[in-house]
């Protein structure tokens, strides 16, 4: 399992957001904010229209995307 997080450096949520995810996931993944280099081709990608976005994928298959803490802690105290 890993995640992709996405953020901008304008949006209010996004800190709180980041910080979360920093001390509760503790499997692999990327924080990508708007100064990232390949931010908007994986924004492209993943189909991204808003920060923060979190996506969490298994096996290469996308099994989560949310944008709010309370929605990311109810799924991640389902796994």
């Amino acid at each position: 399992m890993n995640y992709l997080l996405f953020t901008t450096t304008m949006c209010p949520k996004c800190p709180a957001v980041k910080e979360f995810i920093t001390n509760n996931i503790s499997f692999p993944g990327e924080i990508l904010d708007n100064n990232s280099s390949d931010f908007m081709k994986q924004a492209a990608t993943y189909d991204i229209t808003q920060a923060p976005t979190l996506i969490i994928r298994k096996d290469n298959n996308e099994i989560f995307r949310g944008s709010e803490i309370p929605e990311i802690q109810s799924f991640l105290s389902s796994i």
